[in-house]
């Protein structure tokens, strides 16, 4: 399974994610400051799979309920996450239940552990309201149609 059959599925559909079910329950279309777009899509399960099409990237997050506040290094779960990444962008696109609002503006900071574990955390600079994400980088060979 690709990228762009990815971004094809309908609503309810689902794929196999790490040999577990991803039932497409809504997606984010996200402009980036430099104008690429990277797609949050969303399950009923509290996960998101955040795809970036320039990048080739994958990468599969679950929700904690955890605050964190962003810091060059980030101690959680007995695991230290370094600052790897920062990005900002506005939703362009929102279909079926996502965790995003159109319109709003999103900033978000990725940390790494050293086995590769990320740690993203998701601002919304309208709202103030920050979700954190913990997750691991999808392969293609990980996916799969159910």
């Amino acid at each position: 399974m690709t990228i762009k059959d990815l971004l094809a599925l309908e609503l309810g559909e689902s794929v196999s994610v790490f040999n577990q079910p991803f039932e497409y329950a809504g997606r984010s279309e996200v402009t980036l400051d430099d104008d690429a777009k990277v797609y949050w899509l969303f399950d009923d399960e509290d996960r998101m799979l955040s795809i970036s099409p320039d990048d080739d990237e994958l990468v599969l997050f679950d929700r904690l309920e955890e605050e964190v506040e962003a810091d060059d290094s980030i101690f959680l779960h007995g695991k230290e996450y370094e600052f790897s990444y920062e990005n900002a962008g506005k939703i362009t696109d929102v279909d079926g239940s996502a965790e995003t609002e159109q319109e709003d503006r999103y900033l978000f900071t990725e940390h790494q552990s050293a086995d590769g574990e990320r740690l993203r955390i998701i601002s919304n600079e309208n709202s103030g309201e920050a979700m954190v994400y913990l997750g691991k980088t999808v392969s293609e060979d990980d996916l799969s149609e159910i």
